[in-house]
């Protein structure tokens, strides 16, 4: 399942679910000022809290808004 870690009313983290949207890609948003538990995983994950964090494993991420980067992920999945 990818995840999404995000907040509301980031402009990336809405372009990199439009994007897995289109695709047909189902996905899971983790919100980051929501919830403390996907706040932690977001840091675990990425080392830091800048968001977008699309990730499938909880190892491999991508940071931001990168189409070939995010495509590359999921085909890797």
């Amino acid at each position: 399942m990818v995840k999404v870690y995000s907040f509301e009313g980031c402009p990336w983290c809405v372009k990199v679910k439009k994007y897995l949207q289109s695709r047909g890609i189902e996905y899971e948003v983790r919100d980051i000022e929501l919830s403390e538990e996907a706040r932690e995983e977001c840091e675990r994950i990425s080392g830091d809290l800048t968001v977008p964090v699309t990730t499938i494993d909880g190892k491999n991420f991508v940071l931001g808004f990168d189409k070939p980067k995010i495509d590359a992920l999921i085909a890797n999945a």
